[in-house]
């Protein structure tokens, strides 16, 4: 997998449910990412992620202020334990929230 992009919703593939962790930081040394589930974003937030549908500047810099801002549990995991999804990451709800597979 292309290591991805601060901003970009990824697959854990290691677990069963495969939840979507929204990039964070990206460690290029290490080979590695930091990532929040989505799960654990409040409404606003995915809202205000749909609201970046198709501007990947705007998506980072949410993005950087989520991390910032949020008080959530952050997961660090190694590029090699994540997939693409399916759809581009800068679309809307459907793509954030919706089906992966």
């Amino acid at each position: 997998m292309t290591a991805p992009s601060v901003g970009d919703v990824v697959v854990l593939t290691e677990l069963d449910s495969e939840p979507q962790l929204l990039v964070t930081v990206v460690d290029g040394a290490d080979d590695e990412v930091t990532g929040i589930l989505l799960a654990d974003l409040a409404e606003e937030t995915i809202q205000r992620l749909e609201a970046t549908a198709g501007d990947r500047q705007r998506r980072r810099k949410l993005t950087t202020a989520i991390r910032r801002a949020e008080d959530l549990m952050t997961f660090r995991v190694p590029v090699g334990e994540l997939r693409q999804r399916d759809q581009p990451t800068t679309q809307g709800r459907d793509s954030l929230m919706g089906g992966n597979r």
